[in-house]
């Protein structure tokens, strides 16, 4: 496994890019009563939108996964220092170890973030 979780940026752009096209689409058709062609364009934004919300969840995931490997085998490791050694945002390691913390899957001896660090 590497040492940080893997983004897939791309997939993320192009599933926004969906969403867009579709968003302007259903105006469009909208403005010129072209309900059917409305339709569609609807369908491509939800779409478009839900894939981009699973592709980022699915990063969340991983980077979930990768924090949580870490802190096994060291659990006194700070979100700096996680961060750090991930080559993440300090905030994004903040953020794993509070969906950690709220699932209950931080390791025993781990303390979770405090709200104001």
């Amino acid at each position: 496994m590497p040492n940080h979780p893997v983004r897939r940026p791309v997939a993320l752009i192009a599933w926004c890019s969906t969403a867009a096209i579709g968003a302007a689409t259903a105006t469009g058709a909208a403005a010129t009563s072209t309900y059917a062609v409305c339709a569609v364009g609807l369908f491509a934004l939800g779409g478009g939108a839900l894939a981009a919300y699973r592709t980022v969840r699915a990063a969340e995931n991983r980077t979930d996964l990768v924090v949580l490997e870490h802190l096994r085998l060291d659990p006194r490791l700070t979100a700096e220092a996680l961060a750090t050694v991930l080559g993440l945002r300090p905030a994004a390691v903040q953020l794993s170890l509070h969906r950690l913390a709220s699932a209950r899957q931080l390791p025993s001896s781990t303390t979770p973030p405090s709200p104001g660090s």
